[in-house]
């Protein structure tokens, strides 16, 4: 329901590929630890270091984007704000790109002032990058705070899955109450981009249950 109502590109019978998460602090570690380890292996593929890692955000991130960079070894690179300019710019964020940007976060929903991030804007400006640099850097979007408050009050805006470079979305449900506590959940636009190797295969309950989060039970 949640891939559907972010526009993740799927066929009528094919699944959608995500999991329920303890809020959206771990469905960011997850999200991030995916980024990490498809540009790990892009890398190694073309024969170049992966020591290196960084990802670009706002200064206006939630504390949880710092804990993902200091916890998993990737250099935070936040793009500062200015006054009057309290989200991320959109233009600054791609000029801080490089080969070894992991992705780049956009807020839908800034933990300063709910402001949306121009998420658009910036998958048009990756998007020229990557064609002249040859790179692949894609889009992470933090909707903890506007993912269910956008698909329905602004379905015209394109800030999820019909932009071609956002590959995950998270979003809490804790914010919006009806709900168990702390839950929370992150989206991949397709099963490409889940690295397999970071998926556990279980059996407890006599059938196959693959499994990729932090903490196991909720």
């Amino acid at each position: 329901m949640i891939a559907h109502l972010f526009n993740a590109p799927l066929e009528e019978s094919e699944p959608a590929v995500g999991v329920g998460t303890v809020g959206s602090s771990e469905a960011i570690m997850l999200a991030g630890l995916a980024f990490k380890r498809k540009w790990q292996n892009r890398m190694k593929n073309a024969g170049k270091s992966c020591d290196n890692p960084n990802i670009v955000t706002g200064a206006n991130v939630q504390v949880c984007w710092e804990k993902f960079a200091r916890y998993f070894e990737v250099e935070l690179k936040e793009v500062k704000l200015s006054d009057g300019y309290y989200v991320l710019d959109p233009e600054k964020a791609v000029e801080m790109v490089d080969e070894n940007t992991i992705c780049v976060a956009a807020i839908l929903g800034s933990t300063l002032n709910g402001e949306f991030e121009d998420v658009k804007r910036l998958n048009d400006l990756l998007i020229a990058k990557n064609a002249e640099t040859g790179w692949e850097t894609p889009i992470h979007v933090d909707a903890a705070s506007g993912g269910f408050i956008a698909p329905f009050l602004y379905p015209e805006l394109e800030w999820d899955f019909r932009l071609p470079l956002v590959k995950s979305i998270n979003v809490s449900g804790h914010k919006y109450g009806l709900v168990y506590a702390g839950i929370g959940w992150v989206i991949w636009r397709s099963k490409d981009d889940l690295p397999d190797e970071l998926i556990f295969h279980i059996n407890y309950l006599g059938a196959d249950q693959p499994t990729f989060t932090l903490n196991f039970s909720k």
